[in-house]
């Protein structure tokens, strides 16, 4: 369609007071002749170019051979144009002072009477608070781009409003492991807990909104869904914004599995705690008192053979309360931060404990089987290590069977030395553990029915587990009734 302007006029200022009736006063326009001369310029373009009309008048207009121009476009302009046809588009000019400018600009061709050539009226509007706003806009868009995809710490998640997932950050790909081409479209509701999975997204708000109301609190503890099926914790704040009309939901997350993990053990250690300092005030009482009372009896005695039997019975209550005294003496360790730190020797380490340990009962029976790659660049506090060994080959002879002609009570001592680490195996042929209590043994102060023997106070698996985890390694145990019973322990290698 074409868009001349036909204006039946005898000369061109009856034509340009026809364009000024036309315009609004704070309209922005010029005129042109066919070869591009401006013929006229109004108060407010001549203004923007802080000039009057006569400088600008019969010169070529500037705007349309401006850098920012590009002759593709030039081109297509006056093609089209010279077509008689209206051309649309943005104008961009850099003003005397350096200062740029955008013009939204209309360019129509006019026909003038009976003469053969066009002129052409450009109509402007001025944009430039907007384009300069919207530069800002760009620069900081890129800006938040850049961090919010980088992010790798926090999660972010964000909706459109039906709940389908429109972008997410690399904290949220770390932590629910799907690519983005996998996520992108699929509902909210794909990375909720399974309790939360049919809930819609503005059932799901309204949730959020009465917890929140209830707790008092921004951030609401919370349970996710990652890729391969497994919950975790995280701390979620939903925020909500607007754009054209359409909502949009912003799900922040932070993932606060290590911050339960922390929080649950520091209420299981704090409740051990509890019952470490009331049983062990009540376990040193006891042979203090036994003691008292047998010491009583042997000062009123006057048989010498029921004399020595009273001084054994003391010998033994001594004994018992000198075990519980080295065992609370190996649990101080574990919370004590001064420790000597160097290159372990294990093969001594062992032979120490051997010989601490002979006095025990059946220990002339047991056969040692000692298997041991002495590493020489394994780094621990040989004091610790000493108290796992200690305490497990205790147990080994505690609760090993008698010698007989069909048993041979036996103890096997294996270290491995690993590529990162240290591999600590011993395992007996003796009473064995319980199924039932395979999961209790490690816990403080627990003995199995089976562990009848007064010189069990509960606190020597405990010791050697909680050793273990202040080292950053791991235990397990397997074992058979009358069959065997085996511990493993890895410790990883420190700096």
């Amino acid at each position: 369609m074409r868009a001349f302007k036909n204006f039946w006029s005898e000369s061109t200022n009856s034509v340009e007071d026809g364009i000024k009736n036309v315009f609004k006063a704070n309209s922005i326009y010029t005129i042109m002749d066919s070869s591009g001369r401006i013929e006229y310029a109004n108060e407010n373009f001549c203004k923007i170019y802080r000039s009057s009309t006569g400088p600008i008048v019969g010169e070529p207009n500037h705007l349309l051979k401006t850098e920012f121009f590009s002759l593709e476009k030039h081109n297509d302009l006056w093609r089209t144009i010279m077509q008689g046809e209206k051309w649309e588009g943005v104008l961009k000019d850099v003003l005397s002072n350096g200062s740029p400018i955008w013009l939204d600009t209309k360019i129509l061709p006019i026909k003038v009477g009976a003469l053969p050539d066009c002129k052409f009226i450009c109509i402007h509007e001025d944009i430039t608070k907007i384009k300069l706003e919207c530069e800002v806009l760009k620069n900081d868009e890129s800006i938040y781009q850049l961090i919010y995809k980088s992010i790798k710490i926090g999660i972010v998640v964000v909706t459109d409003y039906k709940g389908s997932i429109i972008k997410w950050n690399k904290g949220a790909e770390n932590a629910f492991g799907y690519s983005e081409h996998e996520i992108m479209g699929k509902q909210h509701s794909v990375l909720m807990a399974k309790k939360y999975k049919k809930s819609n997204i503005s059932d799901f708000l309204e949730l959020t909104n009465r917890y929140r109301t209830i707790k008092n609190q921004e951030g609401l503890e919370f349970y996710c869904l990652n890729k391969e099926g497994s919950e975790f914790p995280v701390e979620l704040v939903v925020s909500k914004w607007t754009i054209n009309n359409e909502d949009y939901y912003a799900f922040k997350m932070l993932d606060i599995t290590k911050r339960i993990a922390f929080q649950n053990m520091l209420k299981r250690k704090t409740k051990e705690l509890e019952l470490f300092l009331y049983r062990s005030a009540h376990d040193l009482n006891a042979p203090f008192s036994s003691a008292q009372g047998l010491i009583n009896l042997i000062k009123e005695e006057q048989s010498i053979d029921k004399m020595q039997i009273l001084i054994n019975m003391l010998e033994k209550t001594i004994n018992n309360a000198k075990a519980l005294s080295n065992s609370l003496t190996s649990a101080s360790l574990i919370s004590s931060k001064v420790h000597e730190i160097t290159v372990v020797d294990f093969s001594q380490i062992v032979d120490n404990v051997l010989k601490i340990l002979k006095g025990y009962n059946n220990f002339e029976n047991l056969k040692f089987n000692i298997d041991i790659e002495n590493p020489n660049d394994f780094i621990s506090s040989p004091d610790l290590i000493f108290a796992i060994f200690q305490n497990l080959i205790k147990n080994g002879i505690k609760f090993s069977l008698p010698l007989t002609k069909n048993h041979q009570p036996w103890i096997d001592i294996k270290v491995k030395s690993l590529r990162d680490g240290i591999l600590i195996i011993i395992c007996d042929n003796g009473k064995g553990i319980n199924k039932k209590d395979l999961n209790k043994i490690f816990e403080l102060y627990y003995r199995a029915e089976a562990d009848q023997n007064p010189e069990s106070n509960g606190l020597g698996l405990y010791i050697v587990k909680s050793i273990v985890e202040s080292l950053k390694g791991e235990i397990r145990v397997e074992s058979k009734i009358q069959n065997s019973t085996c511990f493993t322990i890895h410790l990883p290698k420190t700096n």
